[in-house]
């Protein structure tokens, strides 16, 4: 299945165990087993779209809205 040039959670197999994210706005940071993303989410989904959705309520996040304040 083509990935429009994003990485997939499949991509990573092999490569890493645990995929480490970090906020340098906020400080908050998580640690994420790749093979129990890869079950709850699919090989094939996007590593893009799961950061989205982590930090969706990090009241530091840069939106266009804010952006011009």
């Amino acid at each position: 299945m083509p990935h429009d040039g994003a990485i997939i959670f499949g991509d990573l197999v092999g490569k890493l165990d645990v995929l480490e994210v970090a906020c340098d706005k906020c400080g908050r940071k998580g640690r994420y087993a790749v093979a129990r993303l890869i079950e709850q989410r699919g090989r094939d989904a996007k590593a893009v779209d799961f950061l989205a959705e982590i930090t969706a309520d990090c009241p530091k996040i840069a939106t266009p809205k804010s952006a011009f304040r």
